[in-house]
């Protein structure tokens, strides 16, 4: 068998014969699939079979495509000439083109044929929004992905690259509403008028030949009818849907005929590892789950391409990810079990993440809010730096390589009652992230947040910079949706403008090959969190054991009204507490420490170590830009101005006085304590003293501390004797009593 082929970096794939595998030829160009040994993933690599006649509208076509990117398009990844002859790189597709799917089939559900139109659809707004680029063949260029039992993609695999007068045929040609209405009607007889549509077989040939005729139809200018029929044909949609795609009917993957069979996977792992099914995810139609025979510990096992599918580079990174996950310090990375070699095949076994993926995530939620975006990305920034650091030749992260860890399978009923609630509600989780690669990552499969991202040099120490967060947040927040994901807008108008803006600029720093750092971008897209009070702080934890008794506390919180004033209403309370560590949900994957016990997610969301980073020089603070925006409030509900100087100072010098006053009281300097010791008192002590009314006024005692003044003719010290009554005063001293002398402290006289 002669070896593979090599353009430049790209490996041409061959089969089992060893021939090159074409995917088209026609009199245009011919496409071959082929291995990307830089990024490990299958491309498309296009050769036109006929010299440029305008390269220079060549070229700007590929830049448009490449600047354009969107998940249910191809990415392009490179274009130019070779020799004198034009070629284009696209990435792969992994499934088979919608014509050759639908030709195969004989009929197929009613349901199914209305996913495949709003699928096809939604591919034609995409490409149709950045530029006429939709070829004369839609249903060739589009290939068609199972990506669950009942859920499937339309992808455009291919563009038109070369301008041959067909922009013009459909900027004069008013036929799509013609063709939408045939399409429409005949789904509609199909179901039989209902909302809820029939499970009956739908002739396939009609279908495609009416869907073919709708799609050659669509270009740039019909985008809003576009729209019309799918929202149209979505209402003949099941709310619930049973069963799966029979087997006959399922999508083929484009990789599969080259690989070999589950069987002899299987077999080249029979002493290592238990398959427990061979049941299929085809959301990951590669691997099979099984149990390590000696560990016990669940694990997904997929096999490594022979060399002629794909380069020796894989097997390279495959081993080293197999050292680098066992250590301690890597515990952000999806561990690998074992990579292992028996009968010719290769194959590597992954433990399985307990959590759930982003991609989970956003098929559940459609979308995120901006403060729960922030809890993702600061977790994702520390397991990005771990991945830095251990130097694995990965190039490409996707929804589903990044999982929220919460310690419970993603079978567990648990995990359904975690989809639906808000992330600042969960117990806790942690984030992992797959560092080797896989077959569906290689493949295509899943979708990469950089699609949204140019192909350019970038002068950066990290493919994971501040563009590539931007990128993800546009998938997370909903402003850029996953394919098949209808998101929906979070928060108001004006947040999710500031969040557009400085998303934007992150990505048009890509543009500019000065993208930012991660740290950067986190501390402007904090500080406009922070602007608009997204984050609210949290109170004690309510976490049990039992997620049936997770029952958040409502908060109350004042709203203005025009007509009553100021009224409360009830708001569930954002929560980001981490469960104790006996009896947790997360018991066993997720140790944290006493002193993490109840965190509120605005400390969490703006404590660090060196303080919050600065914007880069010269470029616009998204926060500051929005603080001097006009109000959106009316007069009456705006906050009141400053306090006006005059009272400042009022308060100021009342204050200062009060305080003067406080303090000349402690000290007895105090104006009215020296008049209250001008004035003499009689102090009443054990011994009965009285005055007769014709006694003169006695003269007050020498100034004593504290001393009591006393008549002069009384006498200090009684007699020995028995104390006998005198003219002007009676004396009586009670048994136990001390004299007047001692009470007041006075020397007896010399």
């Amino acid at each position: 068998m002669p070896d593979p082929s090599q353009f430049r970096h790209y490996q041409i794939v061959q089969d089992a014969d060893g021939n090159n595998v074409e995917l088209v030829r026609n009199a245009e160009q011919v496409a071959v699939l082929a291995f990307d040994t830089q990024r490990l993933e299958y491309v498309h690599c296009h050769v036109l079979l006929e010299p440029l006649a305008n390269r220079g509208a060549f070229e700007d076509t590929c830049r448009k495509i490449q600047r354009g990117g969107h998940p249910a398009m191809a990415r392009m990844i490179e274009h130019g000439e070779d020799e004198g002859n034009p070629f284009y790189i696209t990435s792969n597709v992994d499934g088979e083109s919608l014509r050759t799917y639908l030709t195969r089939l004989t009929d197929m559900p009613c349901w199914l044929a209305v996913m495949l139109a709003c699928r096809s659809l939604e591919t034609a707004v995409a490409v149709a929004e950045r530029g006429d680029f939709l070829t004369d063949q839609p249903l060739e260029n589009f290939r068609v992905v199972q990506t669950g039992p009942q859920a499937v993609q339309v992808l455009a695999a291919d563009f038109r690259v070369l301008d041959n007068g067909s922009a013009k045929k459909r900027a004069l040609k008013s036929g799509f509403e013609k063709q939408a209405k045939f399409l429409k009607t005949f789904l509609m007889e199909q179901a039989g008028g209902n909302v809820t549509l029939p499970d009956h077989p739908v002739p396939a040939p009609e279908f495609m030949e009416l869907l073919g005729a709708c799609l050659s139809n669509a270009g740039p200018g019909v985008t809003v009818a576009i729209r019309d029929l799918k929202n149209q044909l979505l209402k003949l949609s099941p709310e619930h849907l049973s069963g799966e795609i029979p087997t006959a009917q399922k999508p083929r993957a484009l990789l599969a005929p080259l690989l070999a069979s589950y069987q002899d996977v299987a077999r080249g792992v029979v002493n290592l590892v238990r398959i427990q099914s061979q049941r299929l995810d085809m959301a990951n139609p590669y691997s099979m789950r099984g149990t390590l025979t000696k560990a016990g510990r669940a694990v997904l096992i997929e096999q490594v391409p022979p060399a002629r599918v794909c380069a020796a580079q894989v097997l390279s990174a495959d081993q080293a990810a197999l050292k680098l996950t066992k250590k301690r310090e890597n515990t952000a990375l999806i561990t690998l079990a074992l990579v292992n070699e028996a009968e010719g095949i290769t194959c590597l076994a992954e433990e399985v993440a307990e959590g759930i993926s982003l991609a989970d995530l956003l098929k559940e939620r459609r979308s995120i809010e901006v403060q729960e975006a922030y809890l993702v990305l600061a977790g994702l920034d520390t397991a990005l730096s771990q991945l830095d650091a251990s130097n694995l030749p990965i190039a490409k992260l996707r929804l589903e390589d990044i999982f929220l860890l919460t310690g419970l399978p993603r079978e567990d009923a648990r995990c359904a009652k975690l989809l639906v609630s808000k992330l600042n509600e969960w117990p806790a989780f942690n984030l992992v992230v797959r560092a080797h690669p896989t077959l569906a990552s290689m493949a295509g499969r899943g979708t990469d947040p950089a699609v949204l991202l140019p192909q350019v040099a970038v002068k950066s120490d990290s493919l994971w910079h501040g563009g590539w967060l931007a990128a993800l947040t546009k998938l997370l927040i909903g402003i850029e949706s996953p394919v098949g994901v209808q998101a929906e807008p979070s928060g108001t108008a004006r947040e999710r403008e500031t969040i557009a803006r400085l998303l934007d600029d992150e990505i048009a720093k890509v543009f500019d090959t000065k993208p930012s750092t991660r740290s950067d971008f986190l501390g402007r897209y904090a500080r406009v969190v922070q602007h608009h009070d997204l984050v609210k702080p949290t109170t004690e934890p309510l976490v049990t054991a039992d997620m049936d008794r997770i029952q958040p506390k409502p908060r109350t919180k004042a709203v203005s009204s025009p007509k009553n004033g100021t009224k409360s209403v009830s708001a569930p309370l954002n929560r980001d507490a981490v469960p104790p560590a006996a009896g947790a949900l997360t018991s066993g994957s997720i140790v944290t420490s006493p002193e993490t016990n109840s965190i509120g997610f605005a400390e969490l969301l703006f404590r660090s170590g060196g303080g919050e980073p600065e914007p880069p020089a010269g470029s616009p603070d998204w926060a500051k830009a929005a603080a001097g925006a006009p109000p959106t409030l009316p007069e009456h509900l705006l906050p009141a101005d400053e306090v006006p100087k005059w009272l400042k100072t009022f308060v100021f010098i009342g204050g200062s006085m009060i305080l003067g006053a406080f303090c000349a009281h402690l000290s007895g300097k105090a104006l009215w304590l020296k008049k209250q010791a001008e004035i003499p008192k009689a102090t009443s002590t054990s011994a009965e003293v009285s005055m007769p009314k014709a006694a003169p006024k006695p003269s007050p005692a020498p100034s004593l501390p504290k001393a009591i003044p006393v008549p002069d003719d009384v006498p200090l010290t009684p007699p020995a004797e028995t104390p006998t009554k005198g003219p002007g005063m009676s004396l009586s001293l009670p048994k136990g009593a001390t004299g007047l002398r001692e009470q007041l402290g006075a020397e007896p006289p010399k």
